[in-house]
């Protein structure tokens, strides 16, 4: 089993705001997707919360689509 490692300048768009603040997208690499649900993407309000789910929340994934690419390949 590979596990993931948070690649910010590879895997995260930070985008301004309606609120003055930013919004986190974690766009996970293939072979890769959240636990709780067969999603690769997921929108987060801080950086800590996006680096507490790269930790915990992160799995492999052999879903259709991962399993055409090379594990690692940015989506």
């Amino acid at each position: 089993m590979t596990k993931y490692k948070l690649n910010i300048k590879r895997d995260l768009d930070i985008t301004p705001n309606w609120n003055g603040g930013n919004e986190y997208f974690l766009w996970l690499p293939f072979g890769y997707r959240f636990a709780d649900d067969l999603v690769h993407c997921r929108g987060f309000d801080t950086l800590a919360e996006v680096r507490a789910a790269a930790r915990r929340d992160v799995i492999e994934c052999d879903c259709g689509e991962c399993a055409q690419h090379e594990r690692g390949a940015k989506v």
